[in-house]
């Protein structure tokens, strides 16, 4: 991701705006002025359950009159929970007007979940007109405040950058309130810019492990980056010590150092040619694979030379083969047929994010 060519990074934006309307994530944390049992509702499953959840465990729409009674008395989740009702109809004559009255309210105690409630009627204009503007900066109060759910929300669309500028800087530490608390979507955000070496802080290491852990919890776009990152794993084993050509440079005669993970889709390889170190950037989204017998391997598309596009430096072909030596070698001719598949997996799974 450092280097702003294509990558898993790109399509990401995509998956989140498809997978994750506002108001899908896991529910708010809490702040001072949240009980710790509230409406059969305990601490932890206002820190983790959506809004539906929580209507539901509350009762509605069957408690709807409880609800608006407690509500009236001042009790602060009742009124972002009758908040949800009017807005919905669980229970009580749908009013959007009603909705955002009570959406005020809750908020104004300080609720992360009534901040967010009114942080929602804004985004989907409920009882009052869109206003993108004051969706996000009730949000990030409530994602100040502790909730998870705001967080989430927030980071990804910092990222996103359809309703706000993109600023993947700033992004970054609600990605990761969002990605500790429990959302798979937020840990492979988080992930993604962990991997970014522009930003301060970046850690390729606990990058994997998010994006793997985010897998884990069944977001099916971090399942692939995560097969992505395995693939790239075993293709950094079996790289190491082969000659390296590029034909549109004439390049020829270096060999291979490392290679490993920029992102789940770029691999960076580190070459010594002639006493000189060198670097070459594979965007797997862009290349495809191609094999000549058992001792040579050429990848075709985005390939950048060096960590920056200098002048606009990308190569089209990368050449991976055998020294003369090792020609004769079976375990060496396997070696690079076993590479070639790796590569073929591993382009075929990025062309498919």
């Amino acid at each position: 991701m450092g280097i702003r060519i294509p990558s898993a990074a790109m399509v990401l934006v995509g998956a989140l705006v498809a997978a994750m309307p506002p108001g899908a994530a896991p529910a708010a944390a809490q702040s001072a002025v949240v009980a710790s049992d509230a409406w059969g509702i305990v601490k932890a499953q206002w820190v983790r359950l959506p809004a539906p959840e929580l209507r539901r465990l509350a009762g509605l729409p069957a408690s709807a009159p409880q609800l608006l009674a407690a509500a009236e008395r001042g009790d602060a989740h009742a009124m972002a929970l009758i908040s949800s009702a009017y807005a919905t109809g669980a229970g009580v004559p749908k009013d959007p007007s009603q909705a955002f009255r009570w959406a005020q309210r809750a908020a104004d105690t300080g609720l992360p979940f009534g901040l967010h409630a009114l942080a929602l009627d804004y985004f989907y204009g409920t009882g009052v007109p869109v206003d993108h503007g004051r969706y996000l900066d009730i949000l990030r109060k409530a994602a100040d405040a502790g909730s998870i759910l705001a967080a989430s929300e927030y980071s990804q669309a910092l990222f996103v950058g359809a309703i706000t500028p993109k600023n993947v800087a700033a992004a970054k530490p609600y990605a990761k309130i969002g990605a500790e608390g429990g959302d798979a979507k937020s840990k492979m955000l988080y992930g993604t810019l962990l991997f970014d070496r522009l930003i301060p802080g970046s850690d390729p290491v606990a990058a994997a492990e998010w994006i793997r852990a985010s897998a884990n919890d069944g977001f099916a776009f971090a399942q692939q980056a995560a097969r992505a990152l395995g693939l790239q794993e075993q293709f950094s084993e079996t790289s190491a010590k082969l000659f390296v050509s590029n034909f549109g440079n004439a390049l020829v005669g270096a060999h291979t150092l490392s290679a490993r993970p920029e992102d789940p889709c770029v691999t960076r390889i580190v070459v010594d040619h002639n006493g000189t170190t060198g670097v070459f950037l594979v965007n797997w989204q862009e290349t495809s694979v191609a094999t000549a017998g058992d001792s040579f391997l050429n990848l075709t598309g985005a390939i950048l030379n060096g960590t920056d596009p200098v002048g606009g430096d990308v190569r089209t072909s990368l050449g991976l083969s055998l020294h003369r030596d090792q020609l004769d070698v079976p375990e060496e001719r396997e070696r690079v047929a076993m590479l070639g598949d790796t590569a073929r997996a591993l382009s075929a799974t990025c062309q498919s994010l």
